[in-house]
């Protein structure tokens, strides 16, 4: 009993509260399907797990099994890069990229988690070196293996979100102001190169539509003028559950996906814009105590780790919805429909359970 009380429930309050927001809106978006309520049951299921895993690692998971040793980090990690080698030679392909295993598995968010992991483990052991070359060489080649492997699939997001989780710990480790400085110019060069002689056509049409939908408005503008479209309709208190024309006339693509928060905002309105973002503004600082209360270096860069996949993802989502960032495919936290992405939160928060339930 003892033990149960230094569990932190309030921070399932606002996961909880995501969960609502999500069956409520995947229900109303599957009321006309052939099969209604097929996502909502499926998402369900994927809730259900989620919140099992949660709560069977937050408490029976001692996490500091993950920084006593090497073999679980470095060994979750060539698991992974093994998996990202299978997806990009025999996964099946959604739109153009091969990201999945199976229908509803996705290595990259394994991925993510992964990398995190390993990067807590190796920044914390070198966090009084970090600012040696070696030391930053070897933790890019983590980050890089994985980047170039969803890249090529190519998942634009996924590798984008590798590359913001290397930098952030990077800097949350205590790497030098300066130092970073160096690594963003040097990023802005590799971006140039990127863009000249990586990027793929339809790639290049995103970023471009990003700036001028209205430049190709039935192609890569189309998902973008759409959401835009579906946003503005809502108006302050939205159409209401069932009742927004842009996503039950199918005009606004990926309503589920990628474009989740223009269907959530077209019926929920602003008013549900507004007690969205308080949720995730809950979550973040309920997130952010966990680290600063964290014990070790391990944990504490574990859980800020976490913290910036979370706000990266809700960012670019966010931005990519209203039209002032690209479409990248980043499903929005804890919302979306897709139980890669919803399990693996599911364990990242389990783990920082552990925690907070293992910290004075």
């Amino acid at each position: 009993m003892s033990f149960l009380k230094k569990f932190n429930f309030p921070i399932l309050i606002p996961v909880i509260l995501l969960a609502i927001f999500s069956l409520l809106t995947l229900a109303s978006l599957s009321a006309n399907d052939t099969n209604p309520f097929y996502n909502f049951k499926k998402q369900l299921t994927w809730y259900i797990l989620g919140i099992g895993a949660f709560l069977f690692l937050g408490i029976f998971l001692d996490h500091r099994i993950l920084q006593s040793h090497n073999f679980f980090p470095v060994g979750f990690y060539l698991v992974c890069l093994f998996l990202l080698c299978l997806t990009l030679f025999f996964g099946i392909q959604v739109k153009g990229t091969s990201g999945w295993l199976g229908f509803s598995f996705q290595p990259a968010e394994l991925a993510k988690l992964a990398l995190i992991i390993l990067l807590s483990k190796y920044f914390a052991s070198w966090h009084i070196e970090i600012w040696r070359p070696q030391r930053l060489l070897i933790s890019a080649i983590y980050a890089g293996l994985f980047f170039g492997l969803t890249f090529l699939q190519p998942d634009l997001g996924s590798a984008i979100m590798f590359i913001a989780i290397w930098l952030g710990m990077l800097l949350v480790s205590g790497l030098r102001f300066k130092h970073f400085i160096i690594f963003c110019l040097i990023g802005l060069i590799l971006i140039g190169v990127g863009w000249q002689y990586v990027l793929h056509d339809y790639q290049k049409d995103r970023i471009l539509g990003f700036f001028n939908p209205g430049r190709d408005p039935l192609g890569s503008g189309y998902n973008v003028i759409q959401a835009k479209i579906a946003i503005g309709s809502g108006g302050f208190f939205g159409r209401g559950l069932g009742q927004g024309v842009e996503t039950q006339m199918r005009f606004l693509p990926e309503a589920k996906t990628d474009f989740f928060l223009a269907a959530f905002i077209e019926e929920w309105g602003f008013f549900g814009a507004i007690l969205l973002f308080i949720v995730f503004i809950v979550f973040i600082l309920q997130l952010t105590n966990i680290g600063l209360r964290a014990d070790d270096n391990f944990s504490r860069l574990f859980v800020f780790g976490y913290l910036l996949l979370l706000v990266s993802q809700v960012f670019i989502n966010f931005g990519a919805n209203l039209g002032f960032l690209p479409v990248t495919g980043l499903p929005l936290p804890f919302l979306s429909y897709g139980g890669s992405s919803l399990l693996i939160n599911f364990i990242a928060l389990g783990i920082i359970q552990s925690i907070r339930m293992r910290s004075v």
